[in-house]
């Protein structure tokens, strides 16, 4: 099995190699072309043409202080019960939430309506960054913003820990009147916050150059897109603007901590020597590649859960690729960790293609 995960991996990395040499070859030919057709795409985007429907509870049609767009995609419309916790936490601190979805079937419709939350239907294009920039540009359209003092963004790439109030969580949502907060950064491919939570503070987003992004931001691109241009770019931009960037969880404090006695004590006490000592010593095998080849929140989940995380990335959960350590080693059936109803609820394994 490992084997063959290997060898899916090559082929894949061959494949990419390849794609980016035909792109290299073409792009002086095809240039032109592309730039009337981009600038066609964003004039669409611009004019709202992606987005569906949109409707408002009257808590954020009348302006609200505090609000949060959460980034859904589900090819049924479904709407998973570790989402709707996250949501009822938010709505619970008193957040007003804006679903940006592509389709939600009617039990995750009458949910939201019961919930008080907001919804935007639009065309499943631009991933996470699309949907936060059809969100931002609908509400921007109708003077909605004026009043409001923070913004968190969201998405559903991350399964949530049970008991919230005992992680970082709480902490993330006081935000930083001075800087954007995160839970975790990276530096691979430049510095920047990890995307799947942000809490961007008034001064940030009430500034002229912040709707500039939004209004230039390619929003039909994938993964690469919302990466380079969405996750990092976005960062690069607040740094460019003197705006400080806070990860609760920085990449560098976790790497210190993985020859620490503190990580091997905190292990200990969930699981057994043997596998603590196992875990530690995986972790370790990282000690000699540079800080930029790591994202945190996949090699390193397990310190993370560990410092007080709240979230666990639904890549490690469904695929792991890589082989990274399984945060669930040390669930040890803590409730506090994960609730298996809805892990059940909430993972998309991919299709192997057996019979039966």
């Amino acid at each position: 099995m490992e084997i063959s995960r290997r060898i899916k991996i090559k082929i894949r990395s061959i494949s990419q190699g390849v794609a980016s040499i035909w792109h290299t070859a073409t792009q002086p030919l095809l240039s032109p072309w592309q730039k009337r057709a981009d600038q066609q795409r964003l004039q669409a985007i611009l004019a709202l043409k992606r987005v569906k429907e949109l409707l408002l509870p009257e808590a954020i049609s009348n302006g609200c202080k505090r609000l949060v767009l959460f980034s859904h995609f589900s090819p049924k419309g479904h709407l998973q019960a570790a989402m709707k916790r996250e949501i009822q936490d938010l709505r619970q601190r008193g957040w007003q939430v804006l679903i940006l979805t592509n389709h939600l079937d009617p039990i995750g419709h009458q949910w939201c309506q019961k919930q008080q939350v907001g919804l935007l239907f639009r065309e499943n294009e631009g991933r996470d960054f699309g949907a936060f920039q059809d969100g931002w540009l609908a509400l921007h359209s109708r003077g909605l913003w004026a009043n409001c003092e923070q913004l968190v963004l969201l998405n559903d790439s991350v399964f949530p820990v049970t008991c919230l109030e005992e992680s970082s969580w709480p902490q993330f949502l006081d935000g930083d009147r001075k800087a954007v907060v995160g839970f975790t950064d990276s530096y691979q491919n430049g510095y920047h916050l990890q995307s799947y939570a942000l809490n961007i503070p008034e001064n940030v987003f009430h500034s002229p150059w912040w709707h500039d992004y939004w209004s230039g931001y390619p929003g039909w691109g994938g993964m690469k897109i919302a990466i380079r241009v969405g996750e990092i770019g976005l960062s690069q931009t607040c740094l460019k603007h003197g705006i400080t960037l806070r990860s609760l969880h920085p990449v560098s404090r976790l790497r210190g901590q993985l020859a620490s006695g503190e990580l091997m004590q905190k292990l200990e006490a969930i699981c057994s020597t043997k596998a603590a000592e196992l875990i530690v010593s995986t972790l370790l095998s990282t000690r000699t590649s540079a800080i930029t080849f790591f994202t945190p929140t996949h090699y390193w989940a397990i310190p993370l859960l560990l410092d007080g995380h709240p979230f666990i990335k639904r890549w490690l959960l469904e695929s792991n690729e890589e082989m990274c350590l399984d945060p669930l080693l040390i669930a040890n059936n803590k409730a506090e960790l994960i609730d298996p109803d809805e892990l059940v609820d909430y993972l998309r394994p991919p299709i192997i293609g057996f019979a039966g």
